[in-house]
């Protein structure tokens, strides 16, 4: 007789797929679920059952059905039925992350960074300090590999840096990590959470469990992190204030200096500020200040992170495209002293664009493009900026105008404030494309370019 199950994975992308294995190497007995059907689906469905789980397809509430616990992948939303009806049954449902974390125990020390920009970036940066300075150490989380799919490295390295977003945390309680960031907070991913509310408690969840002797990193300009900050029970350290800043084209931190600015291969305030988050946990974590000085002088920003893909004619078009909401936009075009023709709009997240309107003064023209371009361009044109704004119908076009427009000592910045999904499958795909756009455009029009 088969062993009743124990726990339900739901949702098989990436991290269900590697959650259900590692619960597999454990022996318990696993229902992998999924909601959707389809080929690649059904592929990996025939991969589990062949490795000993239980799995279905097109699936609703009655997988439930024995289930002790729910292991969400982060794509579930939370008004998903079958998340819906174990709230409403009281079975437990949690991240990935947080079954992860279950399963290293103790004995590995975590420094996890959440923000709604710049999280990829500085998990990137601290991963490059502690590689620098040979600390052993895994990275994971949101935009790397899931934590249920690399545990034995992370538990041979000791040392985990732990990227992680609001859905991993929606389902997480009391982490208690020994170093945990919170770069900001904006209003992001509102298809996903029910209000911001929710979306900040969620990202505040990074703090939660902390003991004393722990850090707690939150920055001078977010204030959902200064608010919070007078209330966590770890040592707290504001980063953009006091002996942790930017001054005068230098970095500091605890008050020695780390860098000039002119040394770095990276620009701008966003930047310097991930920088120093990313120093100041490194810090904690053991790097002395010529270590992390060695890692951040050597450090490249990842693509499609404010990336120059070309540079003709005295234009540099530049990808941004990893920049999915509009703060991110707003923290592009405040680290830019040249004119802008921005290419924003992507598909729609119905988020607010007014955090960009201070920044558009420095903008020769603004093209609305793909699902979300239209209500854009009505909200630009509805304060007063309708002499800026061009409506274009997707990517492709808006790159050709984007050349039309652009003169010499320009910078065409594809930063949409918004998902890619409407055209392509991810912002990379999209970052590659504006690229390729651009390049044949020039060729096309026998420019050479650098």
């Amino acid at each position: 007789m088969a062993e009743p199950v124990q726990t339900l994975v739901y949702g098989l992308g990436e991290s269900g797929v590697a959650a259900t294995r590692a619960l597999l190497e454990m022996g318990v007995a696993v229902l992998a679920a999924d909601a959707n059907d389809g080929k690649n689906l059904r592929d990996a469905a025939a991969a589990l059952v062949a490795e000993g789980a239980e799995v279905r397809l097109a699936a609703g509430p009655e997988v439930l059905d024995g289930v002790d616990r729910v292991v969400v992948s982060p794509g579930v939303r939370p008004e998903d039925p079958v998340l819906r009806a174990a709230e409403g049954d009281g079975v437990p449902v949690l991240s990935e992350v947080a079954l992860g974390l279950e399963l290293l125990g103790d004995g590995v020390r975590v420094a996890a960074v959440t923000g709604t920009n710049g999280k990829t970036t500085v998990a990137d940066m601290l991963g490059r300090v502690l590689e620098t300075a040979g600390v052993p150490h895994a990275v994971a989380g949101n935009s790397w590999r899931a934590l249920t799919g690399c545990l034995d490295e992370v538990r041979e390295a000791g040392l985990l840096v732990l990227e992680i977003s609001s859905f991993q945390l929606h389902y997480m309680a009391e982490p208690g990590f020994e170093v945990a960031a919170l770069l900001n907070a904006r209003p992001d991913h509102m298809d996903w959470h029910a209000s911001f509310e929710e979306y900040r408690r969620d990202k505040l969840r990074v703090f939660e469990g902390q003991r004393p002797k722990d850090l707690a990193l939150v920055a001078a300009d977010d204030p959902v992190g200064l608010d919070a900050a007078p209330g966590l029970p770890s040592e707290v350290l504001i980063i953009g204030e006091g002996e942790t800043a930017v001054r005068d084209g230098r970095l500091y931190l605890s008050g020695e200096e780390l860098a000039r600015a002119d040394e770095l291969s990276f620009g701008g305030t966003h930047n310097y500020s991930n920088a120093l988050f990313a120093a100041a946990a490194a810090e904690r974590l053991g790097v002395s200040m010529g270590g992390i000085r060695e890692g951040l002088l050597a450090y490249r920003l990842m693509a499609h992170r404010m990336e120059v893909v070309a540079e003709v004619g005295g234009v540099a078009y530049v990808d941004d495209s990893k920049a999915t909401n509009p703060a991110a936009v707003a923290a592009a075009l405040g680290g830019l002293d040249r004119p802008v023709v921005l290419i924003l709009g992507g598909s729609e997240k119905h988020t607010d664009f007014a955090e960009i309107l201070p920044h558009l003064g420095g903008c020769r023209a603004v093209l609305c493009q793909g699902e979300a371009g239209p209500r854009i361009a009505g909200f630009l044109e509805g304060r007063g900026y309708g002499d800026l704004v061009e409506r274009s119908m997707d990517l492709g076009s808006a790159v050709v105008r984007a050349l039309e427009l652009a003169r010499a000592g320009d910078v065409v910045l594809l930063s949409p404030g918004c998902a890619s999904f409407d055209q392509f499958a991810g912002y990379a795909e999209r970052g590659e494309e504006f690229a390729r756009l651009v390049r044949g455009l020039v060729e096309e029009r026998g420019v050479v370019r650098r």
